[in-house]
């Protein structure tokens, strides 16, 4: 979603082993866990290694043979949603001799429309307002370092003080605590269904022409206890931020949003003239939906499907198996040996990226060029490659590499001296989208009915770690665990406190730190423990879920921060077990879907899912078994049950608010502090480095000038995952 993340890569022995930023790279942004991870794909033991006709073993000479006679006209290409300029150009010319060309992967949006996308600029933004972008996590957008150095109040370097009014204000509308919300300087929770009409009433204050917005039922249910009226300053104050910052405001939408929140992110966009955003062109107009592809197979108009997607469809796509009965011929593509795979009648083992030529766009357009830096032993071929091949080309042999001469083809640089000099720098100088303006419509929410104990929304997440499940059989990934629950190789529904209680999920609800007026300025009401346990004891309860005659059975979290009468489903899950578990996709042996890595992890949701419903759906009932299933947790506690380990105190001048002398004699008298003897130092100060200074004597160091310390600046930090 974001754009192509521009790598420079550290090999030994001619084996790839680090990824790094490229740092001379225009959108250079740092890099991701699944990033990092990537590494690991290009080793792993399950990866696909042989062609496969109907299940069984082949070859690349018996492909190109058994594909000599595929009826181009009569054929469907179904791609993935990046941005690569040499794939758009060969796949033009494949629906120039009659193929259909689709784009399908499981957590597309509808974003701006085919062919638009919207590119931001966080540099020039005094203030965000993101409509559930998590785009400091799993939904990237834009520079994540600008938006970062713009958090620092102009001290980018800690040498000098910072100025709060050179820091940017970012408000955050969302159901699951995401990294992004956790960095908002205002969050408003709300169940799924609700951004839109949250959107539509800041668009409306904001002098925007938008229908629908909240009704007086829904202003009450965002604040619980609360009134209407402290919604309506909600919306008026991040209103009045908006317009006072001008031209140096910026509104994002989440990639998985529907189409008229993006609209009404651009309409605000435009209404203030915003620097920081701008709509642009893509080629990605050519491509069609999995809705025209139904349509197609069902006139057969299209018999043959060629599934070049990393996504898995016939697990994750609803309704694909009825377009897959119809097809006369299914070719997959991948780096693995998924479902998809096994129901096709070929498939072509995939070369990891870092064996592979290519090109991508990154965030703003700029062309990345793919360069290879091993050959595993596989019989394997790259995207570009089956174009090629397809298109009536040749296989690579040798040195020779036809995707390569399509690469350089693509860039159409002026000489030789112009692509090597590219190829050293990894990207093509100067290029980028071009603008373009977003569609000026009627602007319309509709909003349903309010959600409750017996109307819970569903949000199918996208996993932090397996991202739509392509990444299940990625050891690295599985044992990351998930930046907000800390849950390890597994997926579990996320709920709130409020929610859970009331559902008669968890017998009460479990307090957060602090209980006083202001955070950690009164003394602490000690909390309620986890119920769940601790290390491998951890159990959580496993719950159902039922949307019409659809259910699923999966273990239940409980999630600070989360909207009430929501539940976030992380998808990806549950694609083979043989443990008996309820809602995982049984194990067949023979054609493994996984390997030793992927299963028995998780539960699937997916069958939840529809085609109508690819984001969230509303209507679900929920209710508790009598079976709970171990999770691993690498942080089990989330409140400190009055310790204190964390303290802070305030500058803030508010009502009867304490004096920051007074707050700071108070924290010594919070927890264990309270108590605890005078420290003692752990080491004998003598034989050290400047040991003999009164220093040292004064302060108990067993050195004066080797010391260690660590400082987080949480204004930018994010976390260590």
């Amino acid at each position: 979603v974001g754009g192509a993340v521009p790598l420079l890569v550290t090999t030994h022995e001619a084996r790839p082993t680090k990824l790094e930023p490229l740092p001379e790279h225009p959108d250079s942004a740092g890099t991701d866990a699944l990033v990092q991870a990537s590494i690991l794909d290009l080793y792993s033991p399950s990866r696909s290694q042989k062609v496969l006709k109907g299940g069984e073993a082949s070859d690349l000479a018996a492909l190109a043979e058994g594909l000599k006679g595929l009826d181009l006209s009569k054929t469907a290409f179904v791609f993935g949603s990046d941005d690569s300029p040499t794939r758009n150009r060969l796949a033009k010319e494949l629906g120039g001799k009659g193929a259909t060309l689709i784009s399908y992967e499981a957590l597309d949006g509808e974003g701006l429309g085919a062919g638009k996308k919207q590119v931001v600029d966080f540099s020039k933004a005094d203030r965000v307002l993101s409509f559930d972008a998590d785009f400091l996590g799993t939904d990237p957008l834009g520079n994540s370092r600008e938006f970062s150095k713009r958090r620092m109040g102009g001290d980018s370097d800690y040498q000098a003080e910072i100025v709060a009014d050179q820091m940017n204000r970012l408000y955050q509308i969302e159901t699951q605590f995401s990294i992004t919300g956790g960095m908002a300087d205002h969050r408003l929770r709300v169940a799924p269904s609700r951004v839109a009409m949250v959107a539509a009433d800041i668009a409306s204050a904001l002098g925007v022409s938008v229908s629908g917005g909240a009704t007086a039922a829904d202003k009450a249910n965002l604040f619980p206890g609360g009134e209407a009226g402290l919604y309506d300053q909600w919306i008026t104050a991040c209103a009045d931020d908006l317009k006072s910052a001008g031209s140096k405001s910026l509104v994002v939408a989440g990639s998985r949003q529907s189409a008229v929140v993006h609209q009404i992110a651009a309409a605000i966009n435009a209404k203030l003239k915003s620097a920081g955003s701008k709509v642009v062109s893509t080629d990605l107009d050519q491509y069609g939906s999995m809705s025209d592809l139904a349509a197609k197979v069902e006139s057969e108009a299209v018999i043959n499907l060629v599934f070049l997607t990393p996504s898995n469809p016939v697990f994750d796509a609803s309704g694909f198996s009825s377009i897959a009965e119809k097809a006369k011929t299914i070719i997959h593509f991948g780096l693995r040996k998924d479902a998809t795979a096994w129901a096709s009648d070929w498939h072509i083992p995939a070369r990891h990226y870092l064996e592979s030529w290519g090109d991508a766009r990154s965030s703003t357009g700029v062309v990345s060029l793919i360069q290879p830096l091993v050959l595993m032993p596989y019989e394997a071929l790259s995207e570009l490659e089956v174009l090629v091949l397809l298109n009536g080309g040749e296989l690579p042999s040798g040195d020779f590499s036809p995707a390569m001469e399509e690469v350089k083809k693509t860039a159409g640089l002026a000489s030789d001296e112009a692509w090597q000099s590219a190829l050293r720098e990894g990207f093509i100088a100067d290029s980028k989208y071009s603008d373009a303006s977003a569609d000026a419509g009627a602007l319309k929410v509709e909003v349903s009915k309010v959600p409750a104990a017996d109307n819970i929304e569903i949000v199918f997440a996208t996993d932090a770690s397996l991202l739509d499940g392509r990444y299940i059989d990625n050891a690295w990934l599985q044992e990351s665990p998930d930046p907000v629950t800390k849950l390890t190789w597994d997926n579990a529904a996320q709920i709130s406190p409020l929610t859970a209680k009331e559902l008669g999920i968890y017998d009460q609800v479990i307090a957060l730190e602090p209980k006083g007026k202001f955070a950690f300025s009164e003394p602490f009401k000690r909390a309620a423990e986890a119920p769940i346990g601790e290390g491998e004891h951890a159990k959580a309860p496993l719950i159902s879920i039922k949307i019409g005659d659809r259910e699923v059975v999966v273990p239940c979290l409980v999630a600070f921060g989360h909207a009430d009468h929501a539940l976030t489903l992380p998808v990806g899950y549950g694609q083979a077990a043989d443990d008996g578990r309820i809602s995982a996709v049984v194990l067949d042996k023979e054609k493994a879907v996984v390997g030793h890595v992927g299963v028995n992890t998780g539960f699937n949701v997916y069958p939840l899912r529809t085609a109508q419903t690819p984001y969230f759906a509303t209507g679900a009932t929920v209710s508790l078994t009598e079976d709970s299933y171990t999770v691993a947790l690498t942080q089990e506690h989330h409140s400190m049950y009055g310790r204190a380990i964390a303290r802070e105190i305030s500058t803030a001048e508010v009502g009867n608010h304490k004096t920051y002398e007074k707050q700071l004699i108070s924290v010594k008298k919070q927890g264990m502090d309270s108590h605890a003897p005078p420290n003692i130092s752990l080491y004998d100060p003598v034989g050290g480095i400047g040991t003999e200074g009164e220093l040292s004597k004064k302060t108990l160091l067993s050195d004066e000038v080797h010391q260690w310390g660590m400082a987080i600046d949480l204004n930018t930090c994010t976390g260590c995952n």
